[in-house]
């Protein structure tokens, strides 16, 4: 009698039912830690753009909304839009990708605000 090698259907279907939990846990939190980095580049321009607007305040006795003025480069971001405001803070707007126009704000008090869920809090 000749005995047939292989996997049953039951055998096969575990298989693919582990694949697809650990799928479901790995999958979300590789994208949340890719955005994460992202957001961290952002959170350290808009404390750029602070210092920068401080400095620019003590010179000319008034804060700018022209990034120009504070001697700051935002184009090496393609994740996010920069904007300084006339009391000291900045904001910056995600553009594209899961989060598209969600914030992170950065006041004259250094509070944190806005609404990207990865913000520092």
């Amino acid at each position: 009698m000749k005995v047939e090698k292989g996997y049953t259907l039951t055998e096969i279907l575990i298989v693919v039912v582990v694949l697809g939990a650990l799928a479901t846990l790995i999958i979300p939190r590789y994208t949340g830690q890719s955005e994460r980095g992202v957001v961290a580049e952002a959170v350290a321009m808009l404390g750029n753009i602070r210092q920068a607007e401080v400095a620019y305040k003590l010179e000319n006795a008034a804060f700018t909304t022209i990034l120009a003025s504070l001697d700051i480069d935002t184009s090496t971001s393609t994740k996010f839009t920069f904007m300084a405001d006339s009391a000291g803070g900045a904001t910056a707007l995600r553009t594209g990708g899961t989060f598209n126009s969600t914030t992170i704000i950065l006041d004259n008090a250094g509070n944190w605000s806005g609404t990207h869920p990865y913000r520092p809090t």
